[in-house]
């Protein structure tokens, strides 16, 4: 006996959902068309049953299109809540520098990743408009890029004009201000730009944050380099290599974990490179997994999770 597809009924479920979808989503035709791997009109024509052609076919990708988005929408709705902010010793300690910063100063903090140096400026940088901070790239490592990259952090908007123009423009709109530029991921910056951002301190005393790794410290060490200008005007430094014990146990206490047993893991997760972003990504493939299994988190789920995540946590 062979079984009756009703392929009519496929069709209609198909087009039902899509015309609801596109009015709650607000979405075009040509935006959908993105996700489905049909044409715009092709859609707008089955939607009114007015298409000409394989209407089954349209059908499955409208249905393959709808379940995927289920499937994503369960995947948000199982994952668990990462602590938006959590304060740890570290983040109090960059704080506080940051705030010395803005009196005028001009500052280096350096740390390994997965520290909370970046979480940290952007929290700072979101509580006063007068606080701005730009994340450097290789792409923006010379003194007109990373001028233009400013510019663009502190409101100017997508500035075009030479590396002089850029760097005037951005003095001028600074000045008087009492703000605090915050130059994020300052490696990535040549000497000569660094000295750049050193002549805006000198002209205007905005105050001024370097924040980076081990990279831009090595460069900063020696007064006869190329950026002795720039060592000379340091007020104050921070140089971290890892997360202290303090910020690995705020970061446990902020995602609820209380097991000893995990508790303990974790910390030894945290020590390693990648530190509190490591224990984070670990804890969040660890409680998906428990919650897939309809079981509380445990230690096997952390372990499980952190051999997923590099073979190095294997021997923890």
């Amino acid at each position: 006996m062979h079984t009756v597809v009703d392929y009519a009924a496929g069709v209609e479920e198909a087009r039902a959902w899509l015309i609801e979808h596109k009015a709650e989503a607000q979405l075009s035709w040509p935006q959908i068309a993105k996700f489905t791997d049909a044409g715009p009109s092709t859609l707008s024509l089955f939607a009114s049953d007015s298409y000409a052609g394989d209407n089954t076919k349209v059908a499955t990708k409208v249905l393959a299109y709808r379940d995927r988005l289920h499937m994503q929408t369960e995947i948000i709705g199982d994952s668990p809540m990462v602590p938006e902010w959590y304060d740890t010793a570290t983040s109090r300690r960059i704080t506080e520098l940051l705030r010395w910063a803005q009196s005028g100063e001009f500052v280096l903090i350096v740390t390994d990743p997965g520290i909370g140096k970046t979480i940290t400026a952007e929290r700072f940088a979101s509580a006063d408009p007068n606080v701005w901070l730009a994340t450097m790239s290789p792409a923006t490592a010379g003194v007109g890029t990373m001028s233009a990259e400013v510019a663009e952090a502190i409101g100017l908007g997508q500035l075009v004009g030479s590396p002089q123009q850029l760097s005037r423009k951005v003095r001028d709109f600074v000045r008087g201000k009492s703000g605090l530029i915050i130059v994020d991921e300052a490696q990535e910056l040549t000497d000569k730009a660094i000295n750049e951002i050193r002549g805006w301190y000198d002209r205007t005393k905005v105050g001024v944050a370097l924040l980076g790794n081990s990279g831009v410290l090595g460069r900063s060490k020696s007064r006869t380099s190329a950026l002795a200008q720039v060592v000379s005007r340091f007020s104050m430094r921070h140089s971290q290599a890892s997360a202290t014990p303090e910020d690995i146990a705020a970061c446990l206490d902020a995602w609820g974990i209380a097991d000893e047993q995990q508790r303990d893991f974790l910390h030894r997760i945290g020590r390693m490179p990648g530190a509190l972003r490591e224990v984070t990504h670990t804890l969040k493939i660890a409680l998906m997994a428990s919650f897939s299994a309809g079981t509380p988190l445990t230690l096997n789920h952390l372990e499980q999770a952190a051999r997923e995540r590099s073979p190095q946590f294997g021997a923890l």
